[in-house]
């Protein structure tokens, strides 16, 4: 009988272990992390340095205003992304609004290089547009957050990373629903 236990509990282990770790938490790991800067550079993304190469991106259109359609900027100093990254804010924020009656909170969006937060990493795709982070909602609203970013894991839309200090969600696109991508 204990046999028949240790077996199921490898087979288990090995078919967890065989998942992508995104599907199944929202906790953060190395390996997200550098899946993410690898994205960005087999795409060719640009990893900003300075405000001024940001506003550069602007005016070339490669970056997008957030305009706070169905969200809210919080002390956003630069609220650019790339275009489909906005259309994967957009689309969550209007899903947010249906299902909890508020505004999403988006806390940062491109962030260069020469922006890194205290708790930030090196290899962090910011810089690029391809990232934007959330502030945590409270109670229904916080779980219905994370099914949902759950739910676009696994479709392979995005990667998000619960945060606890400061408490927020990390999200790194990966394809939208833009007839480009």
């Amino acid at each position: 009988m204990r046999h028949s236990h240790l077996l199921a509990a490898a087979a288990a282990a090995a078919l967890l272990a065989a998942r992508p770790a995104g599907a199944q938490t929202l906790r953060g790991s190395p390996s997200s992390v550098e899946r993410a800067y690898d994205t960005a550079v087999s795409r060719g993304l640009t990893f900003h340095r300075s405000a001024a190469t940001v506003q550069r991106a602007v005016k070339e259109k490669t970056f997008v205003r957030l305009t706070g359609a169905g969200y809210r900027l919080n002390r956003v100093a630069l609220p650019y992304v790339l275009p489909a990254t906005r259309v994967v804010l957009e689309e969550l924020a209007a899903a947010y609004w249906r299902a909890c009656g508020e505004r999403l909170v988006v806390t940062s969006a491109v962030r260069p290089v020469g922006f890194r937060l205290t708790n930030g990493n090196a290899r962090s795709v910011h810089p690029t547009g391809l990232a934007f982070d959330l502030r945590s909602p409270h109670g229904r609203c916080r779980t219905w957050i994370r099914r949902r970013l759950l739910a676009m894991e696994r479709e392979g839309r995005v990667d998000a990373t619960e945060e606890r200090f400061p408490a927020h969600f990390h999200v790194v696109v990966y394809r939208s629903r833009v007839p480009s991508d």
